[in-house]
C-alpha cells in the first residue's frame, strides 16, 4: 500500500487518462480480558501462503475534505519474503514496481522515467525508512516484523486492542508507537502506527473478511489514511488468490530517463 501512496503523492496533481461467511469463520473463544499492566505477545492469525495476488480498485481521497482526487486500478503479486510486484493502471498501465529484499525497480510511463536501486527511493517518497518486510506485511494484513519488543499492553473483548508506546526496528533505524486491533478470528482489523522522531502517522483498517481457501480468511476492503500527507486510500479487492505463481517481470525501455 505504501507503493500506492507513493504513486498517489506524486500524481494527484497530474491529470490521468479518462477513461465471511459464517461457515468459514472459526468459532474461536474470545481472548480473556487482561489487565492493561500486563505485557503479552499479540495473538494474530497470519495468512499461510507462498504466493499471494489480488486486484484492487483504488480511490484516492483528500484526507481532510474526503473528496476523491483520482481513481485507479492496481494488481498486486507477492512471493513471500522474495518479491513484490505492483502495477497501477487507468485504461492503460501508468506505473510498475518490482521489489526484492535488496532492490527497487520502478517505471512510470506518463513521465517516461525509471528508478533502479535501493530503498532510498521509497524512503524519500514516504518520509520515513521502509523495507521489503514492512511493505509485505501491510499488503498481507499482518503485523510488521522485526520490531522489538514484540510485546504489547492488551485489553480484550470482542475486539482485542494491543498498544505499545515504543517499538524499534534496528534493521531500518525506525522507532514507532503502535496500536493494533484484532477481531474474534485474531485477524488485524486496524493498525495505527506513528513514527516517533518526525511524528509521521499511518493508519490502516481491514474489513470484509472472506474465505480464500477452505480454512483461511482474507480482507476484501482496506482504508489507508496518512494525515501528514493529506491522503486517504480506499481499496476494494477482488480475485484474491494464494499459491498460484504469477510472472513478475519488469522491462525498462531504453528511451526512459533515470530518476536521480
Amino acid at each position: 500500500m505504501l507503493l500506492l501512496v507513493s504513486f498517489a503523492g506524486c500524481k494527484t496533481k497530474q491529470k490521468l487518462p479518462d477513461s465471511v461467511s459464517n461457515e468459514a469463520a472459526k468459532k474461536e473463544t474470545t481472548v480473556s480480558t487482561a489487565k492493561t499492566s500486563e505485557m503479552v505477545k499479540p495473538q494474530i492469525t497470519s495468512l499461510n501462503y507462498e504466493w499471494l495476488s489480488y486486484r484492487m480498485n483504488v480511490s484516492i481521497l483528500d484526507y481532510n475534505t474526503q473528496k476523491e482526487m483520482q481513481n485507479v486500478s492496481a494488481f498486486y503479486v507477492n512471493r513471500k519474503d522474495s518479491i513484490i510486484y505492483v502495477t497501477v493502471s487507468k485504461i492503460i498501465e501508468l506505473a510498475r514496481i518490482v521489489l526484492t529484499p535488496d532492490s527497487v525497480k520502478y517505471i512510470e510511463h506518463l513521465s517516461a522515467t525509471y528508478y533502479k536501486g535501493d530503498y532510498s527511493f521509497l524512503t524519500k517518497l514516504m518520509g520515513f525508512n521502509v523495507n521489503f518486510k514492512l511493505i509485505q506485511s501491510l499488503f498481507a494484513g499482518e503485523d510488521i516484523p522485526d520490531f522489538e519488543p514484540n510485546t504489547f499492553f492488551v485489553a480484550a473483548a470482542d475486539t482485542t486492542v494491543y498498544t505499545s508506546k515504543l517499538r524499534k526496528n534496528k534493521q531500518i533505524n525506525l522507532s514507532v508507537s503502535q496500536e493494533m486491533k484484532t477481531n474474534l478470528q485474531h485477524k488485524i482489523i486496524e493498525n495505527n502506527i506513528k513514527e516517533i522522531q518526525k511524528q509521521f502517522s499511518l493508519s490502516i483498517k481491514y474489513a470484509g473478511f472472506a474465505p480464500i481457501d477452505k480454512s483461511q480468511l482474507f480482507f476484501q476492503q482496506a482504508e489507508l489514511s496518512i494525515p501528514t500527507e493529506s491522503l486517504r486510500l480506499n481499496l476494494s479487492l477482488r480475485d484474491v488468490k494464494i499459491n498460484i505463481p504469477i510472472p513478475t517481470s519488469i522491462n525498462i525501455p531504453s528511451k526512459y530517463k533515470s530518476i536521480e
